[in-house]
């Protein structure tokens, strides 16, 4: 909870009035006025009483919930770098085509049209998503990518940094480039880009078009015991305020983007005092812009939580009009969380970490886990972990704390490298956020209801996996 600043969603037709109605309460500045939920973000000064501010902002005409703004974080657990790539004559497109690696991309509909590495025919032989729009609302993107650049057509940030009314922090800058390495990683697999002159990776999507809105950054590890910022932020963490996502959802439908992808949470209790005005929060943002057309995808989160307790709700997943996504695991490299357990075929299930539950009403799709595979120079075998682009830094800059222009932070805790393995239900969104472009290419007239409908009525009832149907769009994309 972040005191002294708050969301206030109003009723039909209050938002135009909202500097009228604030006029009467004291201590406080309206911030941001997002149009299409009727949300704005107050925030009062510090000396005032927090609970009388929330209390006189219930009251205003219109008013229909008030709560504090929030932290939310990315959805990743753990992630190592990419060592190795393979020589020419493959000298793009490389762990796609010529590594087992390419498994998460291919599972979720990325192949066909004879691109080698996968099945020669399947839903790229019909589209790869070609002038659909993906509003990735993440930790930002990096930029100068290969696997990013070349479908990059919107590069903005909400991240405000503004001691007063914003999160300032030392790990990041807050520009659109991505200092936390995880946006990265999730806009590569839902669309980085295929062919010469490109990166190693494909994207299940690689024709469709990336909007980057960064709405979280790079933070201090709040469990780190090192006396210095920069160790404290190697090991730091994506995260940011909630307004920051409405405000990344607000522009993803100005911007027009046909899908959204978050790849970020939070875990609520709705027995607490703002829990029940945060789902209704929530409620009205997804279901504003799948209003607009936008097909929303959220990852279901990291916690290993059966949400069957109406208690507790994962947000955005459980959020209205949301296509909520759980992992599923490699069943060529099935879960062992024994150390150093090699890979074995076996049956797809839920990972350890995943939550799930009937709740959600979710799809599966893949988010990797244990064993990774070999950690040695040679780590393109085969792995229950997902391969994905990662971010360098701001370009020409050394791993560190951005508080000079010589330095900045990039993948992870692992510095400046271009690819890298991990895990996590944020990998499971993106996933089925590229999925969703193709749906969408092959089927333009359809809404964005349709699409979430279609794709969960097309996904494949697992044994081995009840937690919910695996993603499966082959039939819908020919």
């Amino acid at each position: 909870m972040v005191p002294h600043r708050y969301l206030v969603v109003f009723r039909n037709g209050g938002l135009p009035g909202v500097a009228q109605a604030y006029s009467r309460v004291g201590n406080t500045r309206v911030l941001r006025l997002y149009s299409s939920s009727n949300i704005a973000v107050v925030q009062s000064d510090s000396e005032s009483d927090d609970s009388a501010t929330l209390a006189a902002l219930a009251a205003q005409p219109n008013v229909a919930i008030v709560v504090h703004d929030r932290i939310v974080t990315a959805h990743s657990i753990v992630a190592r770098p990419a060592l190795s790539v393979l020589p020419p004559p493959n000298p793009y497109d490389t762990y796609y085509t010529s590594t087992p690696q390419n498994w998460a991309v291919a599972q979720s509909g990325g192949y066909g049209a004879n691109v080698p590495g996968g099945p020669a025919h399947g839903p790229w032989d019909i589209t790869r998503g070609t002038g659909v729009r993906i509003a990735i609302l993440d930790s930002g993107v990096d930029a100068n990518h290969p696997d990013i650049a070349p479908n990059l057509a919107l590069n903005l940030s909400e991240i405000d940094q503004t001691p007063n009314s914003g999160l300032p922090s030392p790990c990041d800058t807050g520009s659109p480039q991505d200092q936390q390495g995880h946006g990265t990683w999730v806009a590569s697999l839902a669309a980085a880009a295929a062919g010469p002159g490109t990166g190693l990776t494909i994207g299940v999507a690689p024709a469709a078009t990336l909007l980057n809105i960064k709405v979280i950054e790079r933070l201090p590890d709040p469990s780190s015991t090192a006396p210095d910022i920069a160790t404290q932020c190697r090991t730091g963490q994506a995260g940011g305020l909630l307004s920051w996502v409405i405000q990344g959802i607000d522009d993803a439908v100005a911007n027009h983007a046909d899908v959204i992808n978050l790849s970020l949470g939070t875990l609520v209790d709705l027995n607490t005092g703002e829990g029940a005005g945060l789902q209704a929060l929530f409620n009205q943002a997804t279901y504003a812009a799948t209003q607009a057309g936008a097909v929303v995808i959220a990852s279901a989160g990291n916690d290993g939580v059966e949400l069957s307790n109406p208690r507790y709700v994962e947000l955005p997943a459980q959020s209205r009009g949301v296509l909520a996504v759980v992992a599923s695991t490699n069943p060529a490299c099935a879960e062992n969380l024994n150390r150093n357990a090699p890979c074995a075929a076996g049956a797809v299930t839920l990972p350890y970490y995943s939550n799930f539950g009937a709740a959600l009403h979710a799809i599966a799709a893949p988010g990797g886990s244990y064993p990774a595979g070999s950690s040695s120079a040679t780590d393109i075998g085969l792995s229950g972990w997902i391969r994905g682009a990662c971010s360098s830094g701001i370009a020409n800059t050394a791993d560190g704390t951005p508080s000079d222009s010589a330095h900045s932070f990039g993948c992870f805790n692992l510095g400046h490298v271009p690819y890298v393995q991990a895990m996590g239900t944020s990998a499971s969104a993106a996933l089925v956020s590229g999925a969703a472009a193709l749906v969408r290419a092959a089927h333009p007239n359809w809404s964005a209801d349709e699409v979430t409908a279609a794709m969960r009525s097309a996904a494949t009832p697992t044994a081995s996996l009840p937690a919910a149907p695996v993603l499966n769009i082959g039939k819908l994309v020919q």
